[in-house]
């Protein structure tokens, strides 16, 4: 918690004198020129958000927070997640496509025209989990989001290809990109899919009572109301290692 802490200090220490240093030629570029002023709005709003949840870090469907506060709400926090992750789509978008208008690559402007969608609908299932306490909904979020990623990756690996000015920034986009697909398709989707199998198989255990006999099955996830009012007011302090270490990976990343 303490090394992340300082990371985002850092990084925001840095962004603001990134800021502070620009030069009179670059505000006007940025005056003149909406799609910079975009980029410092949206990567404005997700280094916020990336701070505020590594300052407050919780676990969604199990409710768990490093601090009994009211900022640290399942539900709050929830919600600055899906505002910051559509951002970055976004801004991830509005360089693809402008990329894709400068050198000419119809494909590239098309992925970027769907990239936000994807991201929404990943977050609406994102929604889906935590309300309902069914993690095979977080599986299929990351999924969606590796998706994504292996087909920018795709088109920085074109830009590479075809934009021989441009191989450097395309042949590290790519490898970025493929990395962190990788990294979800082997860490992050297994984890998801490993917890939805593990309340799969005790709800198998809990589904018969004894009162009926085990004629009649009970279901343990919540629905939509329920989910949403025990997201917003149930929190579970914890600092046991054992709790946040599968977390770790991930929360530093982010």
């Amino acid at each position: 918690w303490s090394y992340s802490c300082y990371l985002i200090l850092y990084n925001n220490r840095k962004g603001e004198g990134n800021a502070d240093g620009a030069s009179p030629s670059s505000n006007e570029n940025v005056n003149k020129h909406p799609y910079q002023r975009y980029h410092l709005f949206l990567s404005g709003v997700y280094v916020f958000v990336c701070a505020y949840r590594s300052f407050l870090p919780r676990i969604d469907l199990e409710r768990y927070c490093l601090f009994d506060t009211r900022l640290s709400s399942i539900f709050l926090g929830r919600l600055a997640a899906t505002i910051a992750e559509v951002s970055f789509a976004a801004q991830i978008a509005l360089f693809l496509y402008h990329i894709g208008e400068v050198h000419d690559h119809v494909w590239t402007q098309r992925l970027a025209l769907c990239l936000v969608p994807a991201i929404f609908t990943a977050q609406c299932f994102c929604w889906c989990g935590v309300v309902t306490l069914n993690h095979l909904y977080h599986a299929i979020e990351e999924s969606i989001w590796a998706v994504s990623a292996f087909f920018i990756s795709g088109a920085m690996g074109s830009l590479a290809y075809y934009q021989p000015e441009s191989q450097h920034v395309g042949i590290v986009g790519m490898a970025m990109c493929m990395v962190f697909f990788v990294f979800m398709v082997t860490v992050d989707v297994p984890m998801y899919v490993k917890r939805w199998r593990e309340g799969q198989q005790y709800m198998m255990k809990m589904r018969m009572s004894k009162e009926d006999g085990g004629k009649k099955k009970h279901m343990m996830y919540m629905n939509s109301f329920e989910g949403s009012i025990d997201a917003m007011e149930r929190r579970v302090v914890t600092k046991s290692w054992h709790v946040w270490k599968e977390e770790t990976v991930w929360l530093t990343m982010y």
